[in-house]
């Protein structure tokens, strides 16, 4: 675990975004007597289970423990997203996440304990099942933001402790694995498989297709991204019925533009997309770039190599495509394929400018612009 320093949950506390600031939210079907609410009551429960746990630990039930810390795990990621929806600044997420992983491992902990303990009745159940609602409460919000704020370099972390469970089941996420597999070698290729399915295998186009076919591909996955989600727990949320609305946001197609290095331009204005977490993840250099590969391995990301057996050899290869022995009379041993910092076409096709499309016809037209306050 990382040596964090002590919470100033004042300070937490002044990142609410008052009444008069209200009207700059970025997301507009957030109603501010509900954000208001839901955001104070979501950070008075972290903060007791926080404050409080020290004096229970060695007196509670190993089951209150860890249905406490978990509680404390969603209501994070559900502070997060009320935030973001009401325009906060993104300094909050860069300050918060951190102690959202560590939140994470001290659960795990409390619930392996309570596997051991009779309450347990002999069952073992994954810390985030990744076929269940599981997926987007902890597993994709934990994985994309981590990504977004800076804190790719915990993504070891991030996958043990979603492994736990999971592995035992034969249970990986294709998009997940293809998130983190830069910076988590040793994973193998990722499956095709979606653990969750729609909307999330849609992107497996995108992670496959040449650099510059992906902007038309992300820009129809956000088109479609609403109405693909229909049994997800975020959508149909809004409205009266309201209670559990944190935002409409696909945190997975942000992540994706900043890790595939996307340009965004054709639509950055489209709904659900969170354009401002991408311009900050692209202000910090993007250390993106997978391990070199050998001869006879599949290629684990999608995109141009090179190779220095060869003068001016450049290959696209497709996700687990293998690559290919050059001979070569200046290396010895396997060839060796390195990632191209440069992924452009050498010759690139005419930039496309694709209609925008209006929303399906569950949501009444968003607003095209979302405050930034970075």
């Amino acid at each position: 675990m990382q040596d964090l320093l002590p919470i100033d949950w004042k300070r937490w506390a002044n990142w609410h975004i008052p009444a008069e600031r209200f009207e700059h939210r970025r997301e507009p079907y957030l109603r501010y007597f509900r954000y208001e609410n839901r955001s104070r009551d979501k950070l008075s429960g972290i903060a007791m289970i926080t404050r409080d746990l020290p004096k229970y630990v060695t007196k509670a039930r190993p089951g209150g423990l860890m249905t406490s810390t978990r509680q404390r795990l969603w209501d994070v990621f559900d502070w997060l997203d009320l935030q973001y929806s009401a325009g906060a600044n993104l300094a909050l997420f860069i300050e918060v996440w951190p102690y959202a992983l560590e939140w994470a491992e001290e659960y795990g902990q409390f619930h392996k304990t309570f596997h051991s303990s009779p309450e347990a009745e002999g069952r073992v159940t994954p810390h985030a099942a990744l076929r269940t609602e599981d997926y987007w409460t902890v597993a994709l919000r934990m994985t994309c933001l981590g990504l977004l704020t800076g804190n790719a370099a915990q993504m070891p972390r991030v996958m043990s402790f979603l492994d736990y469970g999971n592995e035992d089941m034969g249970v990986r996420d294709g998009l997940l694995e293809r998130l983190v597999a830069p910076f988590v070698p040793g994973r193998g290729t990722p499956p095709d498989e979606a653990a969750r399915h729609l909307p999330y295998r849609k992107l497996f186009k995108v992670f496959d297709a040449a650099p510059d076919k992906r902007p038309v591909l992300m820009a129809k996955y956000l088109d479609d991204w609403y109405h693909a989600s229909r049994r997800e727990p975020y959508v149909n949320q809004h409205g009266e019925g309201d209670i559990a609305f944190y935002g409409y946001w696909s945190w997975e197609a942000a992540a994706v533009t900043w890790l595939l290095d996307i340009d965004d331009s054709s639509y950055r204005d489209m709904a659900f997309y969170p354009r401002d977490l991408v311009d900050f993840a692209r202000s910090r250099p993007n250390i993106a770039q997978p391990p070199p590969h050998y001869a006879g391995t599949p290629c684990q990301q999608a995109g141009y190599w090179i190779t220095s057996a060869k003068r001016g050899e450049r290959r696209y290869f497709a996700q687990g495509e293998i690559f290919p022995a050059i001979p070569s009379e200046t290396t010895v041993g396997q060839t060796q394929w390195d990632w191209d910092p440069n992924q452009q076409p050498v010759e690139t096709a005419p930039a496309s400018d694709p209609a925008r499309v209006a929303d399906s016809g569950e949501l009444a037209p968003r607003a095209a612009t979302q405050a930034t306050s970075l």
